[in-house]
């Protein structure tokens, strides 16, 4: 048999433990490819129906793997209670999602962003350690993947990749010139 000590141990242990996962109340992350050079982000969370969108760490901070880009913070801006996540992949609701982490349980409530510019690849997320809605114990890598509309790699704050209005302009301007040479010639 166990001596209380070793109970009253493996109780305070287990504690512990539960309050370290606990800290952990994001599920998964989904994205939206909006079709229109932008995309939505998606937090599952434990904590069941919401009636508005808070963050208790100041929304998802973003980074990409290698370090280049800066860290880029987004907000929440909306709720979507009691959907299932294959039934958001089937409708569109959802272009892909990737796990935060914390097991494989499906908790069917949602947070979104507003629309921001980010493209396939490897992203570092991480909402905050802060308790208790978007609480993420650490930071983790999320594939992208199925986003047709933005570059891949482009990620938000990224000021190397030019605006479509630029490189159309820019276009404009070598055919231009190309018309004044003929014309000379």
């Amino acid at each position: 048999m166990f001596s209380k000590k070793t109970l009253i141990s493996g109780a305070f242990a287990a504690a512990a433990l539960l309050s370290t996962t606990a800290q952990a109340h994001l599920v998964s992350f989904g994205w939206t490819d909006n079709m229109d050079g932008t995309v939505t982000l998606w937090g599952e969370h434990w904590h069941g129906d919401q009636t508005s969108s808070f963050s208790d760490n100041g929304g998802i901070t973003i980074t990409d793997t290698s370090g280049t880009i800066s860290p880029y913070t987004v907000q929440w801006n909306g709720v979507l209670n009691n959907r299932d996540r294959d039934d958001m992949l089937a409708d569109g609701t959802l272009t892909g999602w990737d796990y935060a982490g914390n097991g494989l349980a499906e908790h069917r409530d949602w947070f979104y962003t507003d629309a921001l510019v980010i493209g396939n690849g490897d992203w570092n997320f991480f909402t905050g350690t802060r308790c208790c809605v978007d609480t993420m114990s650490a930071p983790v890598t999320v594939t992208l993947t199925g986003i047709t509309s933005v570059g891949a790699g482009t990620g938000p704050g990224d000021t190397s990749v030019p605006e479509p209005t630029s490189v159309a302009l820019f276009g404009l301007g070598l055919i231009g010139m190309g018309i004044a040479r003929r014309k000379k010639a």
